[in-house]
């Protein structure tokens, strides 16, 4: 069995920057400013973005997860990156792009563009998801292939959430910085899946050993234990990703009391990036020695309570969130590295011993649980804990503070809910996964 070259392996994964920007920018910075900058209302601003997030996105997910295995050999899945590629600009422009109006339209705007941009989010993120599984029969090569994935989610952290934040800080945080760090981030998507989109070209194309799912067939998709299972814990740890990501800013502006937030963002993020990217190799060591399962366990465990413990330091010195943010990246890096791992080897062994193709289908299904897990903590959920607990859109507009509630609110926000979601899905894992199918190696 023929190794991929390192440097086609890398080459691929750079189109990961794109997914992980795609994901995070709106997701860190979206609710903030619909709040603080345009003035709507936290519960308001939550659910415009929610419905075309989730809804949509599940419609968007499963056509081209769907199309793409029925396609496939007629068109590659790489060419979507192309395609996703070529509207990734006008799409993250677009959102921001929110007129001075009356709320009413600028809901209506929001509810439009963010339609487009998860249709756009689809095009490329679920047959490149599918791609991994493809790529490589052998589980070692394929958790291999994830930690490049996941090497370069670390560069995407860092230029969504270190380097746009800071952008927007350094332009003067007004409407015209959101919108010129929108049009870079979007050129920097274009640049990436291109970059993806070359170096795939390299990669054999797998014949398809299997049929591909109808519609009616999809429902046989939960009854693969393995991948229900995977699923349930996917929709925890996004549900509470989203929660503790869209609370990130609140979090450091009235929670820490930090008048220079943005520029801490940015610090913490870039911290968070950098453990991410180191971490990832270390956690492919892990799993070698202690197992796939055993290894998300600890990562998940370790993440959880990291996370508890920063909501119970809000006045410590800044050093020790720089260490916290660097010990929650660390073990995030374990567990999100594996969880994939375990994905593709659910996806071939379905196709080993089902023959069935599902790499499209599963894929689109994985992408609708991270997106709409992300909506859903991150805008509807958020929303709707901020403004019970009392969060104050138009003094935050003004600059005034929040009152002990609203911060008490935003600590549970970000720290206590996703925490304990984290030890949960640990505990899932530890008792419904199967060890002992690791390291099987699909038939070709």
């Amino acid at each position: 069995m023929t190794k991929l070259a390192t440097g086609t392996k890398a080459g691929f994964a750079v189109g990961q920057i794109a997914g992980q920007l795609f994901r995070d920018v709106p997701s860190l910075l979206l609710l903030f400013y619909l709040t603080t900058v345009m003035g709507i209302a936290p519960a308001v601003a939550g659910s415009a973005i929610f419905l075309p997030k989730v809804f949509f996105g599940a419609v968007f997910d499963l056509a081209v997860g769907m199309g793409s295995d029925r396609i496939a050999d007629r068109f590659p899945r790489r060419r979507w990156l192309l395609v996703g590629g070529v509207l990734a600009p006008l799409a993250m422009l677009a959102v921001f792009a929110v007129p001075h109006a009356s709320q009413s339209v600028q809901v209506a705007w929001v509810f439009m563009t963010f339609s487009l941009y998860m249709a756009t989010f689809s095009m490329f993120s679920v047959p490149y998801l599918a791609q991994f599984t493809e790529m490589s029969p052998d589980p070692q090569e394929r958790t291999e292939l994830m930690a490049w994935k996941h090497g370069f989610t670390g560069v995407g952290v860092l230029l969504s959430s270190a380097a746009a934040p800071a952008l927007v800080g350094r332009l003067g945080g007004d409407r015209t910085a959101y919108l010129i760090t929108a049009a870079l981030v979007g050129a920097m998507c274009l640049l990436c899946l291109f970059t993806a989109w070359r170096f795939a070209a390299r990669i054999p194309d797998r014949v398809s050993t299997g049929r591909p799912l109808s519609l009616h067939d999809l429902p046989n998709a939960f009854r693969d234990r393995s991948f229900a299972v995977l699923c349930l814990s996917a929709v925890i740890m996004t549900v509470a990703s989203g929660v503790s990501y869209a609370s990130f800013a609140f979090f450091v502006k009235f929670a820490m009391q930090r008048a220079d937030a943005f520029a801490q963002i940015g610090v913490m993020s870039a911290i968070m990036a950098f453990a991410v990217m180191g971490g990832s190799p270390l956690w492919v060591w892990v799993a070698r020695r202690l197992g796939k399962k055993n290894t998300y366990v600890l990562a998940a465990c370790g993440h959880g309570l990291v996370t508890l413990a920063w909501g119970q330091l809000v006045d410590a010195p800044i050093w020790v969130a720089y260490g916290l943010a660097a010990i929650m990246a660390t073990f995030n890096a374990g567990w999100g590295l594996i969880v994939l791992s375990l994905l593709s080897d659910t996806i071939a062994d379905a196709r080993t011993r089902l023959g069935e193709n599902r790499a499209g289908v599963y894929s689109a299904i994985w992408s609708i649980i991270e997106k709409a897990g992300i909506a859903l903590g991150g805008t509807l959920i958020v929303g709707a804990l901020l403004s019970a607990s009392g969060f104050d859109a138009a003094a935050a507009q003004r600059g005034a503070a929040q009152s002990a509630q609203a911060v008490a609110g935003i600590v549970f926000s970000y720290a206590t809910l996703p925490g304990l979601a984290k030890l949960v899905a640990a505990a899932l894992i530890w008792r419904l996964v199967d060890g002992k199918q690791e390291g099987k190696t699909d038939a070709k």
